[in-house]
């Protein structure tokens, strides 16, 4: 698989997040915040550096995150400004030689069938801008979001109909809104998949809690044996945090929870 971290999952600190990446055996490097921005907030010498960083260290981009469509359905402001967010990452994307970005679904309000045609309508301006410049938008399913699992992101993009728009795959998220991840959920989306993120979790005392890759609920030695046969970067997003260490620890942990996953697996 190709294996790659998201950086400010270890840090903001930009060249630290790459150090502890290429240590620990990713190759891909997936961007959303770091020095303290969201990437489309970046200046030119900053997008630079970024550039000129992730080159030092020898690991491939993957691809560049921004919030779009994070907002509520009626918030017409919200809206204009996420578009432009919106035209920014695509922008950006481009810039960078990269094919996709990725795009949510507005927060949860309803069950998707109440909604659907409000998603299908707000996504419209989104569709076009894909269309004219040649960038595909991956749907992340976010369980906080209108589209949080497999069924649901099958149904829209189904709903969509449209080349350009795939799927970003996140098995935690659809563990949080009560779908079996693998093979449920995956079973759903495998044919939109442009994009995977990880993290594994757990129901602990009634309450939704993240684990280490390889310790929580979700069956990740089925998920990569399906993944390895697909061309896509694996992103680990691991939320998970030590009870006494940060988010690089909690990173470190559940890479090497996917490594010995994989080493299993070519046994």
């Amino acid at each position: 698989m190709k294996l790659g971290i998201i950086s400010d999952e270890i840090s903001q600190d930009f060249e630290h997040s790459l150090k502890v990446m290429k240590e620990l055996g990713a190759t891909h490097v997936e961007v959303r915040d770091l020095w303290g921005k969201n990437v489309t907030r970046l200046s030119d010498s900053e997008l630079a550096e970024m550039r000129r960083l992730i080159e030092k260290y020898g690991l491939t981009l993957s691809n560049l995150d921004s919030p779009a469509f994070k907002i509520y359905f009626n918030d017409a402001k919200a809206y204009e400004e996420h578009l432009n967010i919106l035209r920014k990452v695509i922008e950006l994307t481009k810039r960078f030689d990269l094919k996709y970005t990725r795009i949510f679904t507005f927060w949860w309000q309803g069950e998707l069938d109440k909604y659907l045609d409000k998603l299908i309508e707000g996504f419209q301006p989104a569709i076009e801008m894909a269309e004219d410049e040649g960038v595909y938008l991956v749907v992340e399913n976010e369980y906080s979001c209108t589209v949080g699992n497999g069924k649901e992101t099958k149904k829209f993009l189904q709903s969509l109909n449209s080349k350009w728009i795939k799927a970003l795959w996140d098995p935690g998220n659809a563990f949080f809104t009560r779908e079996t991840p693998y093979p449920d959920g995956f079973n759903y989306v495998k044919e939109y998949i442009m994009h995977v993120h990880v993290k594994d979790a757990v129901v602990d005392n009634g309450a939704f809690k993240w684990r280490p890759v390889g310790k929580g609920a979700i069956d990740y030695r089925g998920q990569f044996k399906e993944l390895i046969k697909m061309d896509v970067v694996v992103s680990l997003e691991t939320h998970y945090i030590p009870q006494n260490g940060g988010k690089e620890e909690g990173t470190r942990e559940s890479f090497k929870g996917i490594l010995k996953i994989l080493e299993e697996l070519n046994k």
